[in-house]
């Protein structure tokens, strides 16, 4: 579901499929494993300009809009579960902002995409206070992120990137819950979204590679909330973590290795 997003995202001129950017995706999850500071993007930039010849940061802007839809769809997500879960009560202000937030980066990005000059120039004219050529590098930035919302502004393709990228977050979720099932931890489904939401904001810092520690903590924080003992929270939290870890990164070295990619050729794409 992930390289089928990611082909809707790229410019239909390269004709890649989902299939094609699966082994790229897999090796950048599998960098993500390895390296710290999510720097696994950098192999996925690398393998996809190599594999279809395009540029990096065409590569970069349809990463980041990812990023975007991935963060509107889990604080949506998150905001609902903290309104009708067990933490309802406690946490209901806490819900408003994330459902504002999510609606306030989806109209940001919205404009972006159809008013980027103005952004721009906005950028040139009133960040005087940067030098030229830091104002530069946030033009360029500002433009590399609208080239990748293009994709978006037909209604077909935006609503098939949403929907993509909820079913994605609710079948990580499910995942969540039936680790917590595994343990006879009986609670609401509701809290499995809420770890997801723990997560992602925890996963947005600088974390270890693999993000070990990242996902116990998390898992611990959530549940231990609600009254489940913190020994079965962190047991269902590597339960979880150990299999996916081990999969994703054997699978990603080993496409890695069959299209002959190496890890010295990916430090080209930071030149």
């Amino acid at each position: 579901m992930k390289a089928s997003r990611w082909s809707v995202l790229l410019p239909p001129s390269y004709n890649a499929t989902g299939a094609q950017l699966f082994p790229p995706m897999m090796a950048g999850v599998s960098g993500n494993n390895l390296l710290p500071a999510h720097l696994g993007e950098l192999i996925s930039i690398y393998f996809v300009g190599k594999k279809f010849g395009i540029p990096k940061s065409t590569v970069l802007a349809t990463l980041i809009v990812e990023r975007l839809f991935d963060l509107i769809a889990v604080l949506i997500l998150f905001s609902v579960a903290l309104l009708v879960g067990d933490y309802s009560t406690k946490f209901y202000v806490g819900a408003i902002f994330l459902l504002a937030a999510a609606v306030a980066i989806s109209i940001v990005s919205a404009l972006l995409s159809n008013y980027t000059n103005y952004f721009v120039n906005f950028v040139e004219r009133r960040f005087t206070f940067f030098s030229v050529d830091t104002r530069r590098k946030i033009s360029e930035q500002i433009v590399n992120l609208s080239s990748g919302l293009q994709a978006l502004r037909e209604r077909r393709v935006y609503w098939r990137v949403c929907i993509n990228s909820f079913l994605q977050w609710l079948l990580i979720a499910g995942c969540f819950y039936f680790s917590l099932l595994a343990f006879s931890i009986d609670v609401s489904p509701m809290i499995a979204i809420v770890i997801l939401g723990f997560i992602v904001v925890g996963l947005t810092l600088p974390t270890s590679p693999g993000f070990f520690g990242t996902i116990e903590y998390c898992y611990v924080l959530a549940l231990t909330a609600v009254g489940v003992d913190a020994s079965k929270a962190l047991s269902a939290a590597i339960y979880y973590h150990l299999p996916t870890w081990v999969v994703i990164t054997i699978s990603g070295l080993l496409l890695l290795r069959y299209n002959k990619v190496s890890f010295s050729q990916v430090r080209s794409v930071t030149e």
